[in-house]
């Protein structure tokens, strides 16, 4: 019985896990706070054993994604355009980083990936109105790549904690 909870609850972290990839590039619902789920659901799964610590400061870090969604004008906060090169770029970063088994790896290489991919939407026609560098296109970054961080961050630990607790010899460094 124990068992079938097991597997219920890590079938809907992975459920959710690719809910929050598909709403990371149509972000009409804070897509924050589905990743901060499936680790939640990770969790309760019993497959990692993510620190009381981790989870709180990530859902402190969902809770400020959340604020400041609501503080955007309405306008802004669903704005899709150029989602899906921030998306890609930070997965992509976020994977990069998490190849030296660290939180501050991870998501420093999410970051950059937000930027990276945000400077390829703002040279692609449809991105040319952001007007790189200016004010409006490090508004429109921040406005959507920190969502996009915290998300893909979230994700990656919880695949990360999953990877050390499959296979005990690797190691994860917290700084």
């Amino acid at each position: 019985m124990a068992n079938d909870i097991t597997v219920i609850w890590l079938a809907a972290a992975l459920f959710v896990m690719a809910i929050s990839l598909f709403l990371l590039v149509r972000p009409y619902f804070p897509v924050a706070v589905t990743a901060y789920a499936s680790l939640w659901f990770m969790k309760w799964s019993h497959v990692i054993h993510p620190g009381d610590w981790l989870m709180t400061s990530w859902g402190i870090a969902v809770a400020i994604v959340l604020v400041i969604d609501m503080m955007q004008p309405r306008r802004l906060a669903r704005c899709t355009n150029g989602m899906t090169y921030i998306g890609i770029g930070a997965i992509v970063g976020m994977m990069v980083g998490m190849t030296g088994f660290s939180y501050l790896w991870m998501v420093a290489g999410a970051a950059i990936g937000v930027i990276a991919g945000g400077y390829v939407y703002a040279r692609t026609p449809a991105g040319k109105p952001l007007g790189f560098p200016s004010a409006q296109f490090f508004q429109y970054l921040c406005a959507k790549g920190l969502p996009a961080v915290v998300t893909v961050s979230i994700i990656g630990i919880a695949v990360m904690l999953w990877i050390i607790e499959q296979h005990p010899v690797a190691t994860i460094q917290y700084m």
